[in-house]
């Protein structure tokens, strides 16, 4: 069963690989288009990066894996913030770069549950996430930490 399917197109009409793209999605809800830059030596102040890009991606996932099992578990978050940090690395040249850690942070407002629950509901949608996205998690630095405020 298909859950979801989601579109995005990156121009690149600049001199690729220098230059900018933009990044437009199916729901054509980034408008102006978003700017990248997709030179990892540089950065921009006025241009996304794939590794935020993908940062941002892995983040929303886990938020939503979170949220799913905190309904599953009889409660719903007032509020969750979900920081993700994606860490790259290679050897040689830039076509080598693999994911190499992912840190997850969570913050949450969640009313009837302890430190400890969500802390445990973390780690799942950590593990529901890296297993979804088809990362090997025996090759990453994998982390999280939560904090509850209160509800």
């Amino acid at each position: 069963m298909t859950v979801f399917e989601s579109a995005a197109t990156i121009r690149w009409l600049d001199s690729p690989p220098r230059g900018m793209a933009r990044m437009t999605v199916g729901s054509g809800l980034l408008v102006p288009a978003l700017l990248l830059s997709v030179d990892p030596e540089v950065s921009s102040p006025v241009a996304t990066s794939p590794g935020e890009l993908l940062a941002g991606s892995i983040g929303a996932i886990f938020a939503w894996f979170v949220a799913q099992e905190l309904l599953r578990a009889g409660t719903q978050a007032n509020e969750l913030t979900a920081d993700v940090t994606v860490t790259a690395s290679g050897e040689g040249d830039t076509t080598t770069v693999g994911v190499s850690g992912i840190s997850f942070a969570l913050v949450g407002r969640v009313p009837k549950i302890g430190q400890e629950r969500l802390a445990e509901v973390a780690r799942h949608g950590m593990d529901q996430c890296v297993k979804t996205l088809g990362l090997r998690a025996e090759d990453l630095d994998v982390s999280v930490e939560t904090v509850l405020e209160g509800a």
